[in-house]
């Protein structure tokens, strides 16, 4: 009976033993495996610098240069600047963070975040450049820094477009019908101090079709400019899009193949013809 009751005292000891050699041995069962933390950053994004206007015929590639695909650069719809980069691979690569900064403003503003699904669109347009101050007539910069889910970062390269004003169309009015043996006539207001435009053509498809060079002398003194076309028969069109573009040409002395790295794109206009 004495034996009995000292072996019913020492089952809590046991258990006590038990409970608390658990920890130890889940330990040695796991060995001195450690779980890796990630401190690599994601690839950098690259950005495409301003490669060029419709109208330089300028290949990159083999792939003529255009407005969809010339980098960083201004656009007909108002004064702003669009972005573009080259398609991300990485797939570690979250969200991004786009930076911009100007001659006059130079200190970097993180202006917007983008997600994957937004990254994937490969360009980013800032809406909101026209409400800084002085937009016109400074550089403005941008860089991006992106971002995977373990906080790790990286920070693409810098480019840079120089917006001026943009040349204020006349005449023809949007959507305006003439007849093929009407001459077109196109007038706009010269704003800035831009001595060199485009007179630029499209199809309806948007398609460029044809353009000409502007240039007018430092004292000029007319606000209004006119240009009468003197390119192919348009008779096989039932509208085209015209527009103005407008460049500093002191800007193309910094670039090696002469490319002008600033500039104004008006708004476009479709013009009609009847029979």
């Amino acid at each position: 009976m004495k034996k009995e009751k000292e072996r019913i005292l020492r089952l809590p000891l046991f258990f006590l033993l038990f409970v608390l050699l658990i920890p130890v041995i889940l330990i040695n069962c796991s060995g001195k495996e450690t779980f890796a933390v990630d401190t690599t950053p994601p690839d950098p994004v690259i950005l495409i610098p301003h490669l060029g206007d419709t109208g330089d015929n300028i290949l990159v590639g083999g792939v003529l240069v255009n407005d969809d695909n010339n980098g960083i650069d201004t656009v007909p719809d108002n004064n702003w600047i669009r972005l573009q980069w080259q398609t991300v691979i990485d797939p570690d690569l979250s969200y991004i963070k786009i930076f911009r900064y100007g001659d006059y403003a130079p200190t970097p503003v993180d202006i917007d975040s983008l997600s994957r699904a937004q990254i994937n669109l490969n360009e980013y347009l800032d809406n909101r450049l026209h409400l800084q101050p002085n937009a016109f007539g400074q550089k403005w910069s941008y860089y991006i820094q992106g971002y995977d889910l373990a906080g790790n970062h990286s920070v693409s390269d810098t480019v840079s477009y120089k917006l001026l004003e943009k040349p204020l169309l006349l005449s023809p009015g949007d959507f305006e019908q003439i007849s093929y043996s009407d001459p077109v006539i196109f007038q706009w207001w010269k704003t800035g101090d831009s001595l060199h435009f485009r007179v630029l053509i499209f199809d309806s498809d948007n398609n460029h079709l044809w353009h000409s060079d502007f240039f007018i002398d430092s004292d000029t003194e007319e606000d209004i400019l006119t240009f009468q076309y003197d390119g192919p028969s348009l008779e096989v069109y039932d509208m085209i899009i015209w527009r103005i573009d407008s460049f500093d040409d002191i800007s193309y002395e910094f670039h090696p193949e002469g490319i002008a790295m600033s500039g104004a794109e008006s708004n476009e206009r479709a013009l009609l013809f009847n029979p």
